[in-house]
């Protein structure tokens, strides 16, 4: 990610890192209501980062939970 392509959120951010530090890519998107996505290359899996998700918590753990089942892809 780029220095102005980061998260309003905090925990949505810290989340964004570790799966950026796992080896995923993240890609910032200024489309609509998504922020932007987390990608796993190797098996073209994705999920959505949305700008102000309702629930912050909820989404950092969605996105560790991404991050865990796609860290061994090969």
């Amino acid at each position: 990610m780029a220095l102005g392509d980061r998260h309003q959120k905090k925990d949505v951010e810290a989340a964004l890192k570790r799966a950026e530090a796992a080896g995923l890519k993240v890609t910032h998107d200024r489309n609509g209501h998504n922020w932007g996505w987390v990608v796993c290359c190797p098996c073209s899996a994705d999920i959505a980062v949305y700008c102000t998700p309702r629930n912050t918590g909820n989404t950092a753990r969605d996105i560790d939970r991404f991050t865990r089942r796609h860290t061994n892809c090969a």
